[in-house]
Formats: structure tokens, C-alpha cells, sequence
């Protein structure tokens, strides 16, 4: 008997596309692989997911040593909202 995936629907946002395509070859496919991890609820090495502090409508994902994907699920869609450098990453706190 074969388990089911449960993925989430996921929509991207303006500044998510275009933060993306700033990115590098190597960072877009470290960030496409946590993304995936996101949408299919897997876990993968690093991920660490957390909310953003102190408000916590955001969650954080990192795929890079420095690099952050910031998101938020709601009603069973996660929203990818933007792609920062983990020193900005304060900017979705508040």
C-alpha cells in the first residue's frame, strides 16, 4: 500500500519572481529544493523553518547560508511572499 503526498497548493508572489531572478544558477536550485520541501511538508537538511519575530505572521525558511525564503500558509496554501539576505529578513517581523 503506497502512502499519499499531501502537497500544498503554493502561489508566488510579484516580489518573490523578482527577487528570484536575481539570484544566481546555484541559488535559484538551492532555493527551488527548499521550495519543494515547503510545498510537499518533507523535511530537508537546513531547512529550519520558523516564524519571522515578533508579529509571526511570516515564516522563514533558509536555503542558503544567508538566504531566507519568507512565506505564510493560509487556508492550506503556502503563500511565497519574498527571497531576502537573512540580515534583512527583520523587515517581515514587524
Amino acid at each position: 500500500m503506497s502512502a499519499k503526498l499531501a502537497f500544498l497548493p503554493a502561489e508566488w508572489s510579484e516580489q518573490w519572481k523578482k527577487s528570484y531572478s536575481r539570484l544566481g544558477p546555484e541559488q535559484q536550485a538551492a532555493c527551488d529544493r527548499a521550495a519543494i520541501a515547503l510545498i510537499k511538508q518533507t523535511s530537508l537538511p537546513g531547512l529550519r523553518v520558523k516564524p519571522i519575530q515578533p508579529q509571526k505572521a511570516y515564516l522563514e525558511a533558509q536555503f542558503n547560508k544567508g538566504d531566507r525564503i519568507v512565506f505564510r500558509v493560509e487556508g492550506g496554501t503556502i503563500y511565497f511572499v519574498d527571497l531576502v539576505d537573512h540580515d534583512h529578513i527583520g523587515r517581515y517581523g514587524k
